[in-house]
């Protein structure tokens, strides 16, 4: 941060003779402050902290507009300035819901979703896939929800930030990872 020269400092005490005066009649304090003389307009009058403030509160946003131009405004804040979309596309959502039960309305009844995809039974596993679910330690039973699960609470128990003790955690986060993104595929497919 610079230092101020002296000069610069008694300018803003005293104030030097090139400043403005306030716009008020009979005002003689320097006009520091400005304020627009009509809404939309570049025009700007200039006042002491004094007249500002009292400018300010005799300020109408509508002076010089009509009753029905003011009804106008009015009616059309609620969408100015606020952006539109047509209704044909609708809105997407980058949420996408799963829900675990779903309403038969034919039986009147809630059955289970069957949306999350499983471990299947029939398919032989290859090596890879076995090394992988002998790392997560799963069951022959589970599904997509469940393989986060444990992907999270082993990525808590191994990450190199947080577990300073353990050794080789560097190779062992890697090796949860790649298990991880083998069993994702083989959910997948």
């Amino acid at each position: 941060m610079k230092k101020k020269s002296i000069e610069y400092i008694i300018d803003k005490i005293i104030g030097s003779g090139n400043e403005k005066l306030c716009d008020e009649v009979e005002c003689n304090n320097p006009g520091i402050y400005s304020a627009p003389k009509s809404p939309n307009s570049d025009e700007k009058y200039h006042f002491c902290l004094f007249h500002v403030k009292q400018y300010n509160k005799r300020w109408n946003f509508f002076a010089g507009k009509s009753q029905n131009q003011i009804y106008e405004y009015q009616k059309n804040d609620f969408f100015l300035g606020r952006p539109t979309r047509p209704f044909s596309k609708g809105i997407s959502s980058k949420i996408k819901f799963e829900f675990e039960y779903s309403i038969n309305k034919e039986k009147i009844k809630f059955t289970k979703n069957r949306s999350s995809k499983s471990f299947k039974k029939n398919v032989t596993l290859t090596s890879e896939i076995q090394n992988s679910i002998e790392i997560f330690k799963l069951n022959n039973d589970f599904d997509e929800k469940i393989l986060k699960k444990r992907y999270k609470e082993l990525v808590k128990k191994y990450h190199p930030d947080l577990n300073k003790n353990y050794l080789n955690k560097e190779k062992k986060i890697k090796q949860i990872n790649k298990a991880y993104n083998i069993l994702l595929k083989f959910l997948k497919n």
